[in-house]
């Protein structure tokens, strides 16, 4: 039997980032699979990418990990990149542009961060007026019948899930190393919420054609982690962090 930790959307939490490769050596699991989203944010983009340098793994690129590019090489910018570019290091950003957008591991597992096709869009979730929904296996069957890994990794959504598939496909989303929630703007606006504060990652066991899969709750100073997006000026964060879901005046209804 062989053993992989599954993480995704660091978000420049460095404590969380911590916790999680704590409990990843005590189950002694060598091989870490890491799927993007790993600087932007309210925290600490440089510590996390410390901490990356110090921990072999595989790695793709996440939406922000393409958007910070696209901020250093354009006039592009969103709200807490100018923060997020000044903390980054040479090498960090140099590392960032050798990152593929999918890969693949042992035969097993497509590793892609939001879809195979593009990383700001849900593999999962279906967003719309009324609410975020999970697509049906018959929709789900299709969107990946191109894909001949049996286990289809993904995050950018945050929240934790395991959906198996009428064919025997896995699709697997790790949820959020270091950010539980997040208010969402396209064409809805709507709240990603996993509905808990922990730094969050899976560990799937495979035997053959035997697939245990075990989704983890790590606990760490996640009021430190708020405290630290408060003082950078980031009250949404600081509340995200403290307690993986919406302030009650940002709900959406």
């Amino acid at each position: 039997m062989k053993s992989y930790a599954i993480i995704s959307d660091i978000h420049g939490n460095s404590l969380a980032f911590e916790a999680v490769l704590k409990d990843i050596r005590s189950r002694g699991i060598k091989q870490i699979i890491n799927l993007g989203d790993y600087f932007f944010g309210a925290l600490e983009p440089e510590a996390v990418a410390n901490l990356m340098r110090e921990n072999e793994m595989l790695c793709i690129s996440g939406n922000t990990d393409r958007e910070i590019l696209q901020a250093i090489d354009s006039d592009f910018t969103k709200e807490g990149m100018d923060r997020v570019k000044a903390d980054l290091s040479e090498k960090s950003i140099t590392w960032l542009r050798t990152l593929p957008k999918t890969s693949t591991c042992d035969g097993l597992f497509f590793v892609c961060h939001g879809t195979p096709e593009s990383d700001d869009e849900y593999l999962l979730e279906k967003v719309t007026a009324k609410g975020v929904f999970i697509h049906n296996d018959e929709d789900l069957v299709k969107r990946t019948a191109h894909i001949k890994e049996r286990i289809i990794l993904c995050g950018h959504s945050h929240v934790n899930r395991v959906i198996y598939l009428s064919n025997d496909k896995i699709i697997l989303n790790p949820g959020s190393v270091g950010l539980p929630a997040y208010l969402g703007n396209g064409e809805h606006r709507f709240a990603m919420e996993s509905m808990t504060p922990h730094a969050k990652y899976a560990v799937v066991h495979a035997d053959g054609d035997h697939v245990s899969i075990e989704q983890v709750l790590c606990a760490y100073d996640w009021h430190k982690a708020s405290e630290a997006a408060r003082k950078n000026g980031n009250e949404k964060w600081a509340t995200f962090l403290l307690y993986g879901r919406m302030p009650k005046e940002l709900r959406v209804e």
